[in-house]
Order: structure tokens, then C-alpha cells, then sequence
């Protein structure tokens, strides 16, 4: 059998050679729009196993937005395909004039996603569709940065970031919902995610990071080996920021939705203990983040609605709160909040029809801010769209300016 599949492995590369040479044209256009988005797929890399599709970086370009990256787009077209990448240019020059501003291109984004899961948007057999990166123009990408060495597992991260600005940039660092494909355009489209093409258009990098916890997720994020890893991701950043001499400044806002919210939250609420860092991959730097995303999820297990259908599966995971009520609370990232050390400021938002406990616990972690007068940023989203990230030009308007107070030096 693995002699079948070489040959059959040779003769594909034999017979799509000559493709490989030619660039195909796709016309897409979004809902709504008046005009196509023309997109070139450049020439694939040589085939080289039945079994190994290639991950796809979408190229923006045409935008009307300002650019921070300096290096011309033939050099980073032409840097992505020798990664590795197939490379597929999106020229947006024909809706250009529609975009008065980022938040307005956020509809277009979850549409390109959507229209990729539902294959209206096909780039062929070859595509992994688990590795979709939407890169704007002017931006670089470095894929697989190891942070974290488990049994089984090695977690990394993947980077967006300007290529050659004229100052440093400071980094958002989101943890993924996806427990098995950081990158997988399943969960990116479902969660309505666009977190980190809109910091990179604002002029920032952008990472996804693995989440902590080993699929399959049964919504238990074990402590302390939970934190160990989501602080070896800070870590690693700031550590290949100096190793490989990447454009980044020290300041770093950590970001999640649903299991990833806790994480995102973690790191801010323990910038202060030295219990969490030297755990992985890079030892040394410094694993305080300078701010916060913090959309719908769970903060605390200490309060917690009667009927939350979680509660029988955290007795089981934990015991009974009445007689380990010492490991419900290391479970919460809110909880390791200190008066004494508090938290940077932090940007909360939700969907206003998203379930009662995700509500309640985004009603916790406010109050819990304001007694300890921990400054925070809350814009929720008007729209009643359930368990999604918010898309609303509102919130990403106000999520702009946080981020541009956080991470400027």
C-alpha cells in the first residue's frame, strides 16, 4: 500500500505540473455588494502526498485602509508561497470606495468565511480548509510557533504581523475555540470571528494561539496545567520577538470568546504571580499582558446559576464546591483577581440574547471589576445573535480604540 501511494503521489504531481505553473481567477462577490472581489490563486506547490492538503493564505488588497507594513506585496506574495502556503490574492479595489472605515469591511470578512465553509468560495481539494489565514496586505505571516511541549501535543501559535513598520507594534494574543485546529475555518466562521484580520488592519500583529486544554473539550480547563500553558504562549511571543527580530514591541492584549474568554481573563488576573511562568517552551520573559479582550464565557465557579447544566460535571470533576471549594476557585480566572495587583484595563462585550449563564457570569465579572475598581470598557452588541462574536461596527469602532490605548507605546 505505501508503494501504491507514492506512485499514485508521482504520478499527481506528474499530471498537475503544468498547473502548478498558472495562476486561476476566481470573481466572488459578497452579500450585498455591488461588485466582485477579483481573487487570483497563484500556482500551487508541487504536489507531494495524496494526503496532505495546503493551507491557504487569502492576500487582501485594494483596502482603503492606511498600511503599516512598508515591504512591497510581490516580495510578501511571493514570501507566503515559499512557506509553503497557497497563496490566493483578493483585490477589494472595486468595493474600496464602501469601506469608510475597518468595522465596515467586518461583514465582508465573516461573509468570506462563511462562503469558504459552504464551498460558494472553492479553492479546490487542495485547500485545508483548518488552515485559512486572511492576511492584509502590507502583513507577514509566521506559522507553528511552538510555545508549549505536552505529552502527545506540542501547542504553537500562528502570527500576523506588519512587515517593516515604522515603529514596533504591539500583539493581540487570542486563544482559539477550536481545541484541535487553532486555525479551522469551521470554528472561525460559526464564531463569526474576525479578531485578528481587524487588529492587523488597525495596524497591530495578531496571533491565534492553541487552546490549553487537549480535544475533545468537555469544558473543564484544568489548573494549574491550564495557566502553565496560556502563559508559555505570552512567553514564546516575547521571546521571538528577540530570537527572530520580529517588529514587535513588549505589549501584548490577550483575547478569547467562549472556552477561550477564561484564558484571555487568566492571563490578566495573574500578571502578578510568579506560580504560572517558566513552564514552557521559553523561560524568562515576562507573561504580564497590558490588556484584555473578554467576550461571553465563564469567569468564576464560585457563582453560578442553580440550574446550570455544568454544575453535576464540575462535582464530578472536582467534588462537591461545599468540601473543595479551594479547587472551584482556582478553576476561575476571576477569582484570582487582587486588590493589591489589579488587572489592566479590560474591553468586555456580548450578544444580548447569549444564554442566561453566560449572561449572568458577564454580570459577575462587572461587578466584580467595579468593586475593585479595576477600569474596564463594556459594549455589548445590540443584536440578538446568540453564542457569536460581536460584528457590530459599534463594538469594533470602540475595540479599535482600546487596542490603540493598549498596545501604542
Amino acid at each position: 500500500m505505501p508503494r501504491v501511494r507514492r506512485f499514485l503521489a508521482v504520478l499527481l504531481a506528474l499530471v498537475l505540473a503544468p498547473m502548478a505553473t498558472r495562476a486561476e481567477r476566481i470573481n466572488w462577490t459578497p452579500v450585498g455588494a455591488e461588485a466582485a472581489v477579483a481573487i487570483e490563486l497563484q500556482a500551487a506547490p508541487a504536489p507531494t502526498s495524496l494526503e496532505a492538503p495546503t493551507s491557504l493564505a487569502l492576500y487582501l488588497t485594494g483596502l482603503p485602509f492606511d498600511r503599516v507594513g512598508t515591504v512591497n506585496d510581490a516580495t510578501l506574495i511571493a514570501d507566503l508561497a515559499r512557506d509553503g502556503h497557497r497563496v490566493a490574492v483578493a483585490d477589494f479595489s472595486a468595493l474600496a470606495s464602501s469601506y469608510h472605515s475597518i468595522a465596515d469591511f467586518v461583514p465582508t470578512l465573516v461573509a468570506l468565511r462563511a462562503d469558504l465553509q459552504s464551498k460558494q468560495l472553492d479553492f479546490g481539494p487542495s485547500v485545508d480548509l483548518n488552515r485559512v489565514f486572511l492576511v492584509p496586505a502590507g502583513c507577514r505571516l509566521l506559522t507553528d510557533v511552538a510555545f508549549y511541549a505536552a505529552p502527545g501535543r506540542t501547542l504553537a501559535l500562528d502570527l500576523i504581523y506588519p512587515a517593516e513598520p515604522a515603529v514596533p507594534v504591539g500583539t493581540v494574543l487570542e486563544f482559539s475555540c477550536d481545541n484541535a485546529n487553532r486555525m479551522g475555518n469551521f470554528s472561525l466562521n460559526f464564531c463569526t470571528d474576525t479578531l485578528m484580520p481587524v487588529a492587523a488592519l488597525a495596524g497591530h500583529a495578531a496571533a491565534m494561539a492553541d487552546h490549553p486544554v487537549d480535544a475533545p473539550y468537555k469544558g473543564l480547563d484544568a489548573m494549574p496545567e491550564s495557566g502553565y500553558r496560556a502563559a508559555a504562549a505570552v512567553q514564546v511571543l516575547r521571546a521571538a520577538t528577540v530570537e527572530r527580530q520580529l517588529p514587535l514591541n513588549d505589549r501584548i492584549v490577550s483575547a478569547g470568546f467562549s472556552r477561550g474568554s477564561g484564558m484571555a481573563l487568566f492571563l490578566a488576573t495573574t500578571g502578578h504571580l510568579g506560580t504560572f511562568v517558566d513552564h514552557g517552551i521559553a523561560h524568562g520573559p515576562s507573561a504580564d499582558v497590558q490588556g484584555g479582550i473578554i467576550m461571553s464565557g465563564r469567569f468564576t465557579y464560585l457563582d453560578l446559576l442553580t440550574d446550570d447544566p455544568m454544575i453535576p460535571r464540575y462535582e464530578k470533576a472536582w467534588g462537591p464546591i461545599e468540601s473543595a471549594v479551594r479547587i472551584w476557585r482556582g478553576a476561575g480566572a476571576l477569582d484570582y483577581l487582587d486588590p493589591e495587583n489589579p488587572p489592566p484595563p479590560l474591553f468586555l462585550t456580548i450578544t444580548p440574547n447569549e444564554s442566561p449563564h453566560a449572561l449572568h457570569q458577564m454580570t459577575v465579572l462587572q461587578k466584580k471589576l467595579k468593586q475593585q475598581r479595576v477600569p474596564f470598557v463594556f459594549v455589548p452588541e445590540p443584536a440578538p445573535r446568540g453564542h457569536k462574536m460581536p460584528v457590530d461596527a459599534d463594538v469594533t469602532k470602540s475595540l479599535i480604540q482600546y487596542l490603540r490605548a493598549r498596545l501604542t507605546r
